[in-house]
Parts: C-alpha cells; structure tokens; sequence
C-alpha cells in the first residue's frame, strides 16, 4: 500500500458522491451534472449554446485571478468549438467545462 504525503489522507477511502459530482472548484465533471448545466443554459431547447452566452458563462468562472480578454476567451473557445455559425454543441460544451476543471 502507498503511503500518503498529506497529512491525514486515507488513500484507501472511497469519495463522497458530492466529490463526484463536483471538482474542488466546484465546476460540474460527471456527465449528468453537465447536461443539467447545458440544459438550464439552452433556453430555446435546440441543442446548442450561442456562442456569446458560453463566453459569458466562462467569464463567471473563477479564473484564479486572471482576468481574460474577450479574445483570449474566444481561443480558448475555438480549440474545442468547431462550428462555423458560432454555436456550442453538448459534446463541445463537455470538453468546455472538463477542460476548465482540469485548471
């Protein structure tokens, strides 16, 4: 068995489900959890997110202190959103959110 570092960790205890469910900076990881947000997001209920209203929801975020420009969010954007007519899919809006986890 490995030893931990931290001080009063247990690597052999299992995670809570509210572990699962959410990161340590709260953003949503499981599928369920981001299909719910896409869904509360996707007013109209056509299955995709404009464009502005995913770099609104990105600027909400905690960025750690960085403060993004409009362009820089938008690259971010682009390396996963391929569509041409400024739309997010849910697999894109996926990869959006998991990469911002992983942060």
């Amino acid at each position: 068995m490995r030893r931990s570092y931290i001080s009063g960790h247990n690597n052999n205890r299992h995670l809570a489900s509210e572990e699962l469910e959410n990161n340590i900076g709260g953003l949503p990881v499981t599928e369920p959890k981001i299909r719910e947000l896409f869904d509360s997001l996707d007013i109209n209920r056509n299955g995709v997110l404009e464009f502005n209203e995913v770099k609104k929801l990105y600027q909400s975020f905690d960025n750690f202190g960085i403060e993004y420009t409009d362009a820089e969010i938008e690259n971010h954007l682009r390396k996963v959103a391929k569509s041409t007519d400024n739309t997010v899919s849910f697999d894109e809006f996926s990869c959006i959110i998991l990469n911002l986890a992983q942060r």
